[in-house]
C-alpha cells in the first residue's frame, strides 16, 4: 500500500470553540463544529477536544466491481476524533495524547488486510480500530475514491461513530485482530 499526504495537510490536534478548520476541503466540507458535542450530551457540556488526520492518500484495492479487482485505487482519508480532554500540557508528554500514527497504522492494517470491496466496511472498520482508544469518544470518518470519476469529482462515505459503555468489549475483541 503506497501512502502519501497532500501538501498543506493536516495532522493536529484541535479544541471545540476555536476557529473551526473544515474536515475536507471542497463544496462538501464539513466543518469540524459540525460534529462538536456527541448527541445527548448535556447542554453546556464541554466541548470535545479533537484529534485529526486530513487529506491523507493511500493506494488500495478495494471495489465491488469486475474493474476494480486487482487494482489499487487511490483513496482519501478525513479521520477527526472528538476525544478526552488531554492532559499534555502538565508535562508535555506524548504518553498523555492519542498517537495520530494510531490512525495512519489502522488505514495501513486495513488495506493490507484481507480485502474489503466496500468503502462502507472501509470505514465501519476504520472507526472500530479508532475507537479502540478509551480517550476517543466519537470518530468521523470520510473516505473518497479520488479517481473513479473524471475531472475533480470524488465518490466516497462518510461516517460518524462513537464509544457505548456497552460496545467497549466487541471495540477492545477488535483492535487485536486490527493491529
Amino acid at each position: 500500500m503506497e501512502t502519501s499526504a497532500k501538501p498543506g495537510s493536516s495532522m493536529e490536534t484541535a479544541t471545540a470553540g476555536s476557529a473551526a478548520p473544515a474536515v475536507a476541503a471542497g463544496p462538501a466540507a464539513v466543518p469540524l463544529s459540525a460534529i462538536d458535542i456527541p448527541p445527548g450530551a448535556a447542554p453546556g457540556a464541554d466541548p470535545a477536544d479533537r484529534v485529526f488526520l486530513l487529506d491523507y492518500v493511500a493506494e488500495i484495492e478495494i471495489g465491488a466491481y469486475a474493474s476494480e479487482q486487482g487494482v489499487r485505487q487511490r483513496l482519501g482519508f478525513d479521520v477527526v476524533l472528538e476525544v478526552a480532554r488531554n492532559t499534555a500540557h502538565v508535562d508535555d508528554r506524548v504518553e498523555r495524547v492519542i498517537n495520530y500514527d494510531d490512525i495512519v497504522q489502522a488505514i495501513t492494517a486495513l488495506g493490507e488486510g484481507p480485502r474489503i470491496n466496500l468503502l462502507e466496511t472501509f470505514a465501519e472498520r476504520l472507526a472500530e480500530a479508532v475507537l479502540v482508544d478509551p480517550r476517543a469518544r466519537r470518530a468521523h470518518v470520510r473516505i473518497a475514491k479520488l479517481d473513479r470519476l473524471p475531472g475533480e469529482a470524488r465518490l466516497g462515505v462518510e461516517i460518524t461513530r462513537s464509544r457505548r459503555p456497552e460496545s467497549n468489549e466487541r471495540v477492545w475483541a477488535l483492535a487485536t485482530e486490527i493491529r
